[in-house]
């Protein structure tokens, strides 16, 4: 009679044992989760700043040049984009332009 219930309070513990320890296991897995969370958002956020000060720092440069500056400045990146997404000029601009 000893030997079966000692059997059954081994059982037992062997079980809730193992419960507890997946539990935990899921805690400190939500933990890690939400930490790696916390910094993925805070890498974003300074890829945005940065982006945003570049973007500044673009504009305040492009104020400080004169108008004529300015205009070729626009007409260079306006060709540039079109380069660089390998789109061809109008038709037209293409056929009658001198050689």
């Amino acid at each position: 009679m000893k030997f079966i219930i000692r059997g059954i309070i081994i059982l037992f513990l062997g079980v809730f044992s193992l419960t507890t320890y997946a539990q935990s296991a899921k805690r400190v897995q939500k933990t890690v989760d939400k930490r790696q969370e916390q910094q993925d958002k805070q890498e974003d956020d300074k890829k945005k700043k940065a982006k945003q000060e570049l973007e500044e720092k673009k504009k305040r440069h492009f104020d400080m040049q004169t108008k004529d500056v300015q205009k070729r400045i626009k007409k260079t990146q306006k060709r540039s984009k079109r380069y660089n997404e390998n789109k061809k000029e109008f038709f037209l601009k293409r056929w009658f332009r001198r050689r």
